[in-house]
């Protein structure tokens, strides 16, 4: 499995490189998947499309590619009249992920993503199934280890963690923060490292805007102990919008401004909100030149 090989590299050595902004992504070669139900259309109608996409995470060399699990939910997917076919698209997602993964030149480990950032269940023990359900599918389509989200909310990130703990797959949760560092579901970081080191999570990526954050937050974990690796997703810039392509940056000066992250401790790097392919191709180039062993990309 390539995770295990890649495993050793949340405590020591050259940090791991998740890939970017999906959304973004796609919307940078003309398709938006940014409404329920438009992934499960795309991957039904448009599989070569999302392989693409992960061909060129995968050429960028990324360690972690995510797959297109989030909204292959029923509760996603009965908004275009397919809730019966999640297990169907989850592992379609999940199978051309690993397709574009087993071609690169060193080891990949592909991640699926646990809730959606656009729909969610009214009721609290009922999103506590929903994710559980999914986390299942994710799981038995082959994924390496989860990432768990939570639409800013405690509690949704709080179930998603835990569901996909219960898998007994590595889960990382995603912590989106505002402006400034501050927690998006406020609270304190000590109390949310707690609580997800209790739900199963074995690491924390922060979402910020900035550097700057993302460097404070790194350095307030490091003082709360080990117990859960550091990670920082770092949007392209502040003004940054998740699934919508940030023009007006150049990936290769973002990618320069990130290797601070390296230099205080982050074990998982990857890029936020309106990041493409061609920031993390930056971002492994800025890393090779630091960590030789890595190849450039090409």
């Amino acid at each position: 499995m390539s995770f295990e090989r890649l495993r050793p590299r949340l405590t020591s050595g050259r940090p791991l490189v998740l890939d970017a902004d999906t959304g973004a992504c796609f919307r940078a070669r003309g398709v938006a998947i940014d409404s329920p139900g438009a992934v499960g259309q795309l991957l039904r109608s448009r599989p070569d499309d999302v392989l693409d996409h992960y061909r060129a995470e995968v050429k960028s060399h990324v360690s972690i590619l995510t797959a297109l699990t989030a909204d292959t939910t029923p509760r996603a997917l009965a908004e275009v009249g397919m809730e019966h076919r999640s297990a169907l698209l989850t592992g379609i997602a999940v199978e051309l992920a690993l397709d574009a993964a087993r071609a690169a030149d060193k080891p990949v480990a592909v991640a699926g993503v646990l809730g959606s950032e656009m729909v969610a269940a009214l009721q609290p023990h009922r999103m506590s199934e929903e994710l559980a359900e999914h986390a299942v599918r994710i799981a038995t389509a082959g994924c390496e280890l989860i990432l768990a989200r939570g639409q800013g909310s405690r509690l949704e990130l709080m179930a998603a963690v835990g569901a996909g703990a219960q898998t007994e797959l590595p889960t990382w949760a995603v912590a989106e923060c505002l402006p400034g560092g501050e927690l998006a579901h406020g609270g304190r970081l000590s109390e949310l490292c707690d609580e997800l080191g209790e739900a199963g999570a074995s690491a924390v990526l922060f979402e910020v805007s900035s550097i700057d954050d993302g460097i404070a937050l790194l350095d307030q974990l490091r003082q709360l102990g080990p117990a859960l690796a550091p990670g920082v997703l770092l949007s392209a810039s502040a003004d940054s919008v998740r699934g919508f392509p940030t023009a007006d940056v150049d990936p290769e000066r973002w990618a320069a401004r990130a290797l601070e992250l390296d230099s205080n401790g982050a074990r998982i790097i990857g890029g936020g909100s309106g990041t493409t392919e061609a920031y993390t191709r930056a971002l492994v180039d800025e890393l090779t030149a630091l960590h030789p062993s890595i190849p450039a990309s090409r």
